[in-house]
């Protein structure tokens, strides 16, 4: 593989790992707020970040459903695509995204 492809890929990888680590981190604040819109609101949609959801639908009664990512998934791949490199940034990443704080007990 020459030079320029494995910079290529490299820069791909940076940027799946960044989406990664952006979904793992993603919080459902907005799908929530997304419910209670009406119609008339409907242009605060585009300010809204809706990153972890794969699906969305209201139904003719009123009521909401979505579906998210699967963060556990989510994880499992960061997990295999860091440990191809091996640099010890996994722990890192997996310990700040829970930090004692959050509402959890540790």
């Amino acid at each position: 593989m020459g030079t320029r492809e494995k910079s290529e890929e490299q820069k791909i990888r940076k940027e799946l790992l960044a989406y990664l680590r952006k979904l793992a981190r993603w919080k459902n604040n907005d799908v929530v707020k997304l419910a209670f819109l009406g119609p008339e609101d409907a242009d605060r949609v585009d300010q809204m970040d809706l990153t972890g959801v794969v699906e969305l639908k209201r139904n003719a009664n009123g009521t909401f459903e979505t579906k998210f990512v699967d963060k556990v998934r989510v994880l499992a791949m960061l997990r295999e695509l860091m440990e191809e490199r091996r640099d010890g940034k996994l722990e890192d990443f997996l310990d700040g995204l829970y930090k004692q704080g959050n509402g959890d007990e540790a």
